[in-house]
């Protein structure tokens, strides 16, 4: 069997607090590495933690959007004026904003 390196960057204060815990059940960085790699060729899938771990993310980001979404949803805004194009709103608020036509 060919052997390969993997390398990771983390946190140097949560690697040694994880490794207190490797330690204490008498593992290894590689062998959780190795136990990760095998489980993952193994059955094709990423383990349960990681699957529960990607859902908390995606819930997170879609009630972040949905909180975006709400706030433009429920903004005021001002009355249409009847017969006034978008175009003609547009040059107004410019006019009131900058003082001059923009072409």
């Amino acid at each position: 069997m060919t052997t390969a390196m993997v390398t990771a960057r983390v946190d140097a204060d949560r690697k040694r607090d994880a490794e207190k815990v490797l330690k204490r059940n008498g593992r290894t960085y590689s062998d959780v590495i190795r136990d990760l790699t095998d489980y993952m060729a193994d059955t094709g899938e990423l383990p349960e933690f990681e699957k529960a771990t990607l859902a908390l993310i995606e819930e997170r980001e879609r009630r972040r959007k949905l909180e975006i979404i709400g706030y433009f949803a429920n903004r005021h805004l001002p009355a249409v004026e009847d017969g006034v194009s978008d175009e003609e709103l547009l040059a107004r608020e410019r006019m009131g904003r900058f003082g001059e036509k923009m072409v």
